[in-house]
């Protein structure tokens, strides 16, 4: 494989431009020799907060065999935002769970990378993510089959998304997380990233200080110098008590209004197919809210292309790589042309054993002696 990092221009919720960053992960040889690389865009999950926390920073790239490490090795070419203000820096600071403002940036990605090595990216592309890119496959499906988007469709012709195990509501996610605890630790830190987003989307207007206790503020300068481990290591073991000393901000209408136009929330109509992969046993995005938001699609738009699958014994990690069987057989045959029936499937998969590994594992990179 090799990797190439570049910096481009996308824009922000004015359709304002502002910088990103990504990386760009091409295979060794090309599956056909007379054709260009079947093209994906690869939506990485929850990092951190800031610019160290980008994975194009990252020395496996952040999610390595579970993401554009396998992407790569089955032949494709793998465009990897960071999203703006996670790889560079912008007025507002990294928008974290923006999925209408991430589907830009996979957009915008895609084309600079067209300006540079063109001539080995298919015309048609997939999106594929995890978590917080589970999300942004999603909503990028959504917002190419919004009115006003000429910007975003010269990016190619979209085929298709894979959004594994999606991030998709915070709003919903974030209070069902505090009633599953029970009172007990809420193994969260995401709210935390969260919160600041918010404070520098809206300065002035909503502040931290106001939700949080005086423990996570005492915290927040130390998680800002790690990223999401440092984050689960200060707060995961935390109650909602604990974290937070008022959740009216939840329902608070600056809140509820970035979570229809930042994030996206819909439901709206699907631009090409989308195939949903979930575990069951998810502890951060749950599959129940995920099957929710499917069914919202599909009784909205009963016409859309959409299945979703549901991994038993499946948690978020472990979700990151037991569907790879799955979607990389979907994705090849979006650009073999195989037609996807109009209509919604939900499908449980069937283990070939009950007596399967469940605990996420992860690679990290050495040089061979």
């Amino acid at each position: 494989m090799s990797i190439s990092r570049l910096l481009y221009v996308t824009e922000d919720i004015d359709r304002k431009p502002i910088p990103a960053s990504a990386f760009v992960l091409l295979p060794y040889n090309k599956p056909d020799p007379n054709k260009p690389l079947n093209t994906l865009v690869w939506t990485h999950g929850t990092a951190g907060w800031g610019r160290k926390c980008a994975p194009s920073n990252h020395k496996d790239l952040y999610y390595e065999w579970q993401g554009p490490y396998a992407l790569a090795t089955a032949g494709y070419a793998v465009i990897a935002p960071d999203y703006a203000g996670q790889g560079s820096d912008i007025p507002q600071g990294f928008m974290y769970e923006a999925g209408f403002l991430h589907a830009a940036d996979v957009a915008y990605g895609l084309i600079a990378a067209r300006q540079v090595i063109g001539e080995l990216l298919s015309k048609e592309y997939v999106v594929v993510g995890h978590s917080e890119g589970g999300m942004t496959a999603w909503r990028t499906n959504e917002r190419l089959a919004l009115p006003g988007q000429e910007n975003l469709l010269k990016a190619g012709k979209f085929i298709g998304s894979v959004a594994n195990s999606p991030a998709l509501r915070p709003l919903d996610l974030i209070p069902e997380s505090i009633r599953r605890a029970n009172g007990g630790p809420i193994g969260d830190a995401v709210s935390v990233f969260f919160l600041q987003s918010l404070a520098g989307l809206f300065p002035g207007q909503f502040k931290v200080e106001d939700y949080v206790t005086d423990t996570v503020l005492a915290r927040i300068p130390l998680v800002n110098q790690g990223c999401l481990l440092s984050g689960r290591a200060l707060f995961a073991g935390l109650t909602a008590d604990q974290l937070f000393k008022d959740l009216s901000w939840l329902k608070h209408p600056l809140v509820v209004d970035w979570q229809k136009r930042y994030n996206g929330a819909g439901p709206h109509a699907l631009a090409a197919p989308l195939l949903v992969v979930q575990g069951i046993e998810d502890p951060l995005t749950y599959a129940n809210n995920t099957e929710w938001d499917f069914n919202q699609t599909c009784s909205h738009f009963p016409d859309s292309r959409a299945t979703l699958l549901l991994y038993p014994g499946a948690d978020h990690n472990v979700a990151a790589q037991v569907p790879q069987l799955d979607y990389l057989k979907w994705i090849a045959d979006r650009f073999a042309g195989v037609k996807v029936s109009k209509g919604c499937e939900i499908r449980e998969v069937e283990t070939v054993t009950t007596r399967y590994r469940n605990v996420g594992a992860f690679y990290s990179g050495a040089g061979g002696g």
